[in-house]
C-alpha cells in the first residue's frame, strides 16, 4: 500500500515539473517594473540576435496615381544660326500646254506704212519759197515729193512732223515756217551775228485729210548745208482716222 502511494505521487510530480520550469524561464526573461528593488534580483544578460528570416512574398500592387498638373510654358529660345544652302532639287516635269491666246490686232497694212526724212547737203537761200532738200534718206510709201519738198497725206490720219535748221554764217537771222495747205502751223527763228552759226528746231502733230500737203517755206535769211546734215525735215503717220 505504501509503495503504491509513492509511485502515484512520483508520477504526479513528473507531470507538473515541465510547467514549473517554463514558468520560471518566462519570469526570468520578462522584466518587471516595481518600485521595490529589494524583492527581485538583477536582469539577466540579453542573448545574441538570431539571423534574419527569408523575405516575404510580394505585396499587392498599389492603385495608379493621378496625372500631375501641366507645367508652365517655357520661354522662347534664341534664334539659331542660318543653315547652309541646300542642294538644287530635281528638275520638275514639263507643264501642260496653255490655252490658245486671243486673236491679235491686224498689222499695219502697206498703205499705212508712211515715213520720210530729208536733209540739206548744200546751202539754201531762196527766200519766200518752198525749201527743197538735196538728199532724202527715208521715203516709205513715197509720199514725200523730192522735187517740191512737200508731203502728201495718203489717208485721213494724224501725222508727226519735226524740223531742225542751222543759220548760214553770212546772215544774221532766219525765218522758216511749217505750212499746211497754205496755212502757217509754226515758225522757226534764229538770230546770231554774221560769221557765227546758230541752230533751231520745232515739231508738230497734225490731223490731216487724204490729199493734204505739208511743207516748209523759207522766209528770209539762208540755211547752212553740208555733209554733216545740220538741217533736216522728217515726218510719219501715227494712225489712221475715220
Amino acid at each position: 500500500m505504501a509503495l503504491k502511494d509513492f509511485i502515484s505521487w512520483s508520477l504526479l510530480a513528473l507531470c507538473f515539473l515541465p510547467f514549473s520550469l517554463c514558468q520560471d524561464e518566462y519570469m526570468e526573461s520578462r522584466p518587471q517594473q516595481t518600485d521595490c528593488n529589494c524583492c527581485h534580483g538583477d536582469f539577466g544578460a540579453r542573448s545574441y540576435q538570431g539571423p534574419p528570416g527569408p523575405p516575404g512574398p510580394s505585396g499587392m500592387p498599389g492603385n495608379h496615381g493621378n496625372n500631375g498638373n501641366n507645367g508652365a510654358t517655357g520661354t522662347e529660345g534664341s534664334k539659331g544660326e542660318k543653315g547652309d544652302r541646300g542642294d538644287m532639287g530635281p528638275r520638275g516635269d514639263r507643264g501642260h500646254h496653255g490655252p490658245k491666246g486671243e486673236k491679235g490686232y491686224p498689222g499695219i497694212p502697206p498703205e499705212l506704212q508712211v515715213a520720210f526724212m530729208a536733209s540739206m547737203a548744200t546751202h539754201f537761200s531762196n527766200q519766200n519759197s518752198g525749201i527743197i532738200f538735196s538728199s532724202v534718206e527715208t521715203n516709205i510709201g513715197n509720199f514725200f515729193d523730192v522735187m517740191t519738198g512737200r508731203f502728201g497725206a495718203p489717208v485721213n490720219g494724224v501725222c508727226f512732223f519735226t524740223f531742225s535748221m542751222m543759220k548760214h554764217e553770212d546772215v544774221e537771222e532766219v525765218h522758216v515756217y511749217l505750212m499746211h495747205n497754205g496755212n502757217t502751223v509754226f515758225s522757226l527763228y534764229s538770230f546770231e551775228s554774221k560769221g557765227k552759226s546758230d541752230s533751231s528746231s520745232n515739231s508738230a502733230v497734225l490731223k490731216l485729210a487724204k490729199g493734204d500737203e505739208v511743207w516748209l517755206r523759207m522766209g528770209n535769211g539762208a540755211l547752212h548745208g553740208d555733209h554733216q546734215r545740220f538741217s533736216t525735215f522728217a515726218g510719219f503717220l501715227l494712225f489712221e482716222t475715220k
